[in-house]
């Protein structure tokens, strides 16, 4: 089922791109709107919509809903940080899914890393889930939907006082959040960046993707495993299977990486949004990121958030993990159940 539609004195704004690119239109709520900071809270947020945008060319509008203190009218709890809650169509088997890829490719022959991948993908699926689920942003980019259709794709909150966080990175201090970085990492789960193995009972695209050996894809939710696209021969990040729970579709965050895409972050933390996150996204069908065929190294940042790596003292690192944590257990409830079936 779907969630609700937001109330229709939500404001929306376009965030500019180029002809036959993507555009990511978010839609503010009162909770926003009615802020003293308003301004400067969508401001942050649309400039990391504006990274994602001018980086794919997928002709499509994602529309996605911004709460603060609630995700799709769904109450965050004060401690957590951010959340998303996305719109699922499915669902497809595997066959659909390739099919879907492929076509993507062939829309985009320059795209090297989804081609790539394409060549490095098993002729079937020998185990685990069948069934694919797809978010409704990434049912977009593929074709399956309309890319013009304007209703929610998904939503966006954050949690706690806004004063807990930064909105200009250059001022994220050891007692906030870099608000960028959050809307970064929430983002890239509207776009696609999600795994069913946080469900259990269906796959998502990003799945085809996760090995724990080479020729070995992965469906365990505390196994070890590793983002690859090409057929698991080049290891490019390592996914999240910390005990503390967090996202399954995240990297495993360590004092080595620096990430947007990292399950956990910590107040005063410094995160970017780096090559493999564009990869990731750019082998979902999404059109060929700018940084992300360039064959630079993963962690090569694509955009700067916060301009240089600090790794956080051991007692910040674990309010950390006992922090950001629970935002991943919460989205894990709530992406259960809002499938359409297509």
């Amino acid at each position: 089922m779907r969630v609700s539609l937001l109330a229709a004195s939500a404001t929306a704004v376009l965030v500019s791109a180029p002809a036959s690119a993507l555009v990511i239109r978010p839609i503010y709520d009162s909770s926003i709107t009615s802020l003293s900071n308003s301004a400067q809270i969508q401001s942050a947020f649309n400039t990391i919509a504006n990274d994602y945008a001018k980086s794919f060319v997928s002709p499509v509008t994602v529309n996605v809903g911004v709460s603060w203190g609630k995700v799709a009218g769904s109450p965050l709890p004060s401690t957590a940080v951010g959340a998303s809650s996305n719109n699922l169509y499915g669902y497809f088997n595997y066959s659909q899914v390739k099919s879907y890829l492929t076509r993507a490719s062939q829309s985009n022959p320059s795209d090297t890393s989804l081609a790539t991948a394409l060549r490095s993908m098993p002729a079937s699926l020998t185990s685990g889930p069948t069934n694919f689920a797809i978010t409704s942003a990434n049912a977009k980019a593929l074709g399956i939907v309309s890319g013009t259709q304007s209703s929610p794709d998904a939503y966006i909150g954050f949690a706690g006082s806004p004063s807990g966080y930064a909105f200009t990175p250059s001022q994220t201090t050891a007692s906030v959040y870099d608000f960028q970085a959050v809307a970064a990492h929430e983002l890239a789960e509207v776009l696609g960046r999600i795994s069913g193995v946080d469900n259990g009972s269906w796959r998502s695209p990003l799945d085809l993707f996760r090995y724990s050996a080479p020729g070995v894809l992965s469906y365990n939710y505390n196994q070890a495993s590793y983002f690859s696209i090409d057929g698991g021969r080049t290891r490019l990040a390592t996914f999240n299977n910390s005990s503390t729970g967090g996202d399954r579709g995240d990297w495993l965050t360590t004092s080595a990486t620096h990430d947007v895409s990292d399950a956990f972050i910590s107040k005063g933390q410094r995160k970017n949004l780096t090559a493999v996150d564009l990869t990731a996204l750019d082998v979902l069908g999404w059109g060929g990121s700018n940084l992300g065929n360039s064959g630079a190294s993963a962690q090569t940042p694509a955009f700067y958030l916060i301009s240089g790596p600090a790794v956080p003292e051991p007692a910040t690192w674990a309010m950390m993990l006992g922090g950001f944590g629970l935002l991943g257990m919460a989205v894990r409830r709530r992406k259960r159940a809002n499938v359409t079936f297509a």
